[in-house]
């Protein structure tokens, strides 16, 4: 059975940061569902897509991973919905993939799953404040146990492939980072 991946589109999320995951998370052969706020969302660029399911429909018990794509103000959508941050504690409580790129890491730091981790994300002011607990880096992506973070729209590749490593498809990721990406490392 494949594993099961939720990414979480809110109001404003960043379009770049939700599509490329979505795209190579399927290619990879993961079974990849998006879960809207509504089914019908709109990204911070005016591209408006349809949900497989809203959160609200999705349990931590039948994923493997969850992924928040950045954007504003997708990510403080993401942050302030309630049951956002309990599928985020669940997911992690679990020792199951939670992973955020952009500003999205804020809604993994007010879910409480950062506190001493090691995590990046993009270098803003109020990512920044969130991050307090954290050890913040200027990496494009890290890792640190079950949680993921990425830096920004131009990493999205980059972190879509870490989520799949997390998820133990690292070679995976490697051979169609390679197919992809002629020159990636």
């Amino acid at each position: 059975m494949s594993k099961k991946i939720a990414i979480l589109f809110a109001e404003g999320f960043e379009e770049i940061e939700a599509v490329t995951p979505v795209d190579i998370l399927r290619r990879l052969e993961f079974d990849v569902v998006m879960a809207g706020d509504s089914l019908n969302v709109t990204g911070s660029h005016d591209m408006a897509l349809q949900m497989d399911c809203l959160i609200s429909d999705l349990s931590a018990s039948e994923l493997d991973a969850v992924v928040l794509p950045g954007g504003l103000p997708g990510s403080t959508n993401l942050r302030d919905d309630p049951m956002v941050l309990e599928l985020i504690r669940s997911m992690h409580d679990a020792g199951k993939v939670v992973a955020a790129v952009c500003a999205a890491p804020i809604a993994l730091a007010k879910a409480g799953v950062l506190k001493g981790k090691t995590c990046t994300g993009y270098p803003m002011p109020m990512l920044r404040e969130a991050l307090a607990d954290a050890n913040y880096t200027s990496n494009r992506v890290e890792t640190d146990g079950n949680v993921v973070t990425g830096k920004g729209p131009g990493a999205a590749a980059e972190f879509a492939f870490a989520v799949a490593s997390a998820l133990g498809a690292e070679s995976q990721a490697r051979q169609l980072a390679k197919m992809m990406f002629v020159d990636w490392k």
